[in-house]
């Protein structure tokens, strides 16, 4: 029995759509952890912020925290996988460390509020260019949210930002890391 020319069509591309998500559900299952440590930083992070708290010693901590737990999940991921670490992920850390430096250097935030939306906004464009480059729909919908929840925060409830952040932008990069695994 041999196949018509549209039936090898149909068939290569149900084998694309079957290839792209489980790609995208890959994606989901290596970023979900990730997602809801930085929400639980995050909500602690803001809540305390809420709370009048000083910035620098207290997210010091946190993104040393943050930064030090995704390193573990990374590692804890990797393991048994073949493929080796890529200059390319360094590089490209460094390259956005090096254009938030200069960016603060140039425009440096002139309050607190500044300061806390910048961050969720440069994880939001993170988010939907991963989502975009992936095609994985729910990083593309969860760094739109973001963006969403945090310009609403910023332009129109100043005074309760901080508390907004820690509810929204913390709760919601853990129900989308829940939400993520269960893709």
């Amino acid at each position: 029995m041999s196949l018509t020319p549209q039936e090898a069509a149909e068939a290569l591309k149900d084998i694309t759509r079957t290839e792209r998500r489980s790609g995208a559900s890959l994606g989901y299952q290596m970023a979900w952890p990730h997602l809801v440590l930085w929400g639980a930083i995050w909500a602690i992070g803001y809540g305390a912020m809420a709370l009048h708290m000083k910035w620098d010693p207290l997210w010091g901590a946190l993104s040393l925290a943050g930064t030090v737990g995704s390193f573990v999940i990374g590692y804890s991921m990797a393991r048994g996988r073949t493929k080796t670490f890529d200059w390319r992920y360094a590089a490209s850390f460094f390259a956005v460390f090096a254009f938030v430096t200069a960016l603060f250097v140039i425009l440096p935030p002139k309050s607190d509020i500044q300061f806390g939306a910048f961050f969720p906004i440069l994880v939001a464009l993170y988010y939907a260019l991963v989502g975009i480059w992936t095609r994985g729909l729910r990083m593309l919908i969860l760094g739109v949210l973001l963006a969403l929840c945090t310009l609403a925060a910023f332009l129109h409830a100043r005074d309760q930002f901080m508390a907004i952040m820690a509810f929204v932008g913390g709760g919601g990069l853990i129900l989308g890391g829940l939400w993520l695994r269960s893709a």
